[in-house]
């Protein structure tokens, strides 16, 4: 959810005369309140809430409400006015390269006062509901139902940029993504649902108190609420959804994502699976729950297309105060992006999200900034169509994305040279050794003429491959020394452990095609990972995955023939860039 700030508007009755009288007004809404149930039996007062793109969490600046409150016979009229133009705290800045167009959009809101103070009470964190919304002009939203025209009160600071087709300077109505007279009627339904609360929740609104149970201590109507998204990361497609009765799992739920089942994973407590589903890019991919002995509930959402990342490389460098430059290509029915860039070692922080609206231009690009730590990011972008959120009862949330991301070292400013690569002790049909690759750099420059010794004996440049590389004396569980002189600055070294000796369980010696094939071993002493490459006979890469536990599962892969199959233990003590393997190669045929 958007971190905005919600602000309440005054409104009196046009042509109201008298003490109060504030001459005339801007701009006037008007329309019905109407309902398809009970007739409430309190007086009903409306309010606007505006809800700017703030990047803090505030509580509302002003909450100043329309006088009049209305009952009697539904349908029943209203109007509502404006005075004055909106505080400057409301106001976005939409930029269009030089052209910033400053505007702010409303929502009309009827609700109870159940307080009696005269004013719409927002809910602040960690608060309950004061007073109680009972309708919008855009419909109950949060709650899977919108209004069949959601409307909008927009308001444009001066003349509006040439994107902005129909907009007038000042106050304007905003329906079906355009400008509609201020003339038109705009019907309010009211609604006995607790998630119209969400309006003037400030947990929710800001974005701080986002996660699996309902902010501002709102009881899902109905009893059951659904939150997760489905998504379609790096071209592996994936669902992850936890269903609650807004405080307890629910895991007797039945989900299907696209007709097909959603297991329950009883470590996670979630509805997950990942590679295994079938996500639609781009078109549009139906979740459908169904609780026991209550009718299913379905969430529509469009997921937009695949794209190429083509900035950064996966293992770019940049420097801490340095930024980072993201390119893609467009995504087939994107509305924007969101790129942003996170610390892979907990805290996972990042820089602030970066929203790039797709416009129909060939390439986008974002430029991070604000890199926290020193560690390896995942630069994420990811793409997000326009119906890419479905809400539902109980406050249930889904949503879809399809991203791409790579990998990046960010440097302390002062590094000074260093080098990055491995250290490995091998086996393959019978045979064993040991090697050192590494790649010499001088804060983020690359260096050509170093001296780079394993134990004292100079590895050889490979220009290319652009790193020094050569035989090392080496065996599982030792610790060898490289040294590293670049030219005009005194030598450094770098120690690197390997982990303990381990066994690969041997695979069977063939594998029919498209099927997966389960991997085992011991743990090897000292381990801090694994890793598990699949290449065809040529060396072309077709897996490769991180794990922590001692089992990996290769998937489906669309070759015939000879592969190899590469476990390797990992070990990474003192710098991120040099690891220390221990390796293991078998052969497997993989046959139609």
């Amino acid at each position: 959810m958007k971190r905005v700030l919600l602000l309440l508007l005054c409104s009196c009755t046009p042509g109201a005369v008298g003490p109060k009288f504030r001459g005339a007004p801007l701009f006037t809404v008007q329309g019905q309140l109407v309902t398809s149930g009970a007739i409430p039996s309190v007086p009903l007062r409306l309010a606007v809430a505006w809800y700017p793109d703030e990047q803090s969490s505030t509580a509302p600046r002003a909450i100043v409400t329309q006088d009049i409150a209305y009952q009697g016979t539904f349908p029943l009229n209203y109007s509502f006015s404006f005075f004055s133009v909106p505080p400057p705290g409301v106001l976005i800045d939409y930029r269009n390269g030089d052209e910033l167009t400053r505007a702010a959009f409303g929502v009309l809101l009827a609700y109870e006062d159940v307080n009696g103070n005269g004013q719409l009470d927002s809910i602040a964190s960690g608060g309950s509901a004061i007073d109680r919304v009972l309708g919008t002009s855009v419909g109950d939203t949060y709650n899977g139902n919108p209004a069949p025209k959601p409307v909008w009160v927009a308001y444009v600071d001066g003349t509006p940029g040439k994107r902005w087709v129909g907009y007038s300077p000042g106050y304007n109505l905003w329906s079906a993504n355009a400008v509609i007279p201020e003339t038109t009627s705009v019907p309010i339904e009211l609604a006995a649902t607790n998630e119209l609360n969400f309006f003037v929740c400030e947990e929710f609104i800001s974005g701080s108190g986002y996660g699996y149970d309902l902010p501002c201590n709102i009881t899902p109507t109905g009893g059951v609420r659904v939150i997760g998204n489905v998504y379609r990361q790096n071209g592996v497609p994936g669902v992850s959804l936890r269903i609650t009765d807004g405080v307890n799992v629910l895991p007797a739920v039945k989900v299907e994502l696209n007709g097909a089942p959603i297991p329950f994973d009883v470590t996670s407590r979630l509805f997950t699976a990942s590679g295994t589903v079938a996500v639609v890019t781009p078109g549009l991919n139906v979740v459908r729950v169904t609780p026991p002995g209550l009718p299913s509930f379905d969430f529509s959402i469009e997921a937009p297309g695949e794209f190429t990342l083509q900035a950064p490389r996966e293992g770019a460098r940049v420097l801490k105060s340095g930024a980072i430059t993201a390119e893609w290509t467009p995504s087939a029915r994107a509305s924007f992006y969101q790129v942003q860039a996170y610390a892979l070692t907990p805290p996972n922080d990042g820089t602030p999200p970066v929203i790039v609206t797709d416009f129909g231009e060939r390439l986008f690009s974002a430029r991070l900034t604000g890199l926290k730590r020193v560690d390896t990011h995942e630069v994420l972008v990811s793409a997000f169509s326009r119906n890419y959120l479905a809400h539902g009862r109980g406050g249930s949330l889904v949503n879809i994305s399809t991203s791409r991301s790579e990998y990046l070292d960010v440097l302390a400013d002062d590094i000074g040279p260093w080098l990055e690569g491995s250290v490995s002790f091998s086996t393959y049909q019978g045979q064993s050794g040991g090697s050192a690759y590494v790649q010499a750099f001088d804060g983020v420059s690359l260096l050509e003429g170093a001296l780079v010794t394993v134990e004292g004996e100079p590895l050889t440049w490979d220009a290319r491959n652009q790193q020094y590389g050569g035989v090392a004396q080496v065996m599982p569980g030792d610790t060898v020394t490289l040294g590293l002189t670049a030219p005009g600055k005194p030598r450094k070294t770098f120690p690197v452990a390997l982990p303990g000796e381990f066994t690969l369980t041997a695979p069977p010696p063939t594998h029919p095609t498209r099927t997966p094939l389960t991997l085992t071993w011991t743990r090897a002493p000292d381990a801090t990972d694994y890793r598990v490459y699949v290449a065809d006979a040529t060396g072309r890469q077709l897996h490769f995955e991180f794990v922590l536990e001692n089992t990996a599962t290769v998937p489906a892969l669309d070759a015939v023939g000879a592969i190899s199959i590469t476990v390797a233990a990992g070990r990474i003590d003192g710098t991120r860039h040099l690891v220390g393997l221990v390796q293991h190669t078998v052969d497997v045929t993989l046959t139609p």
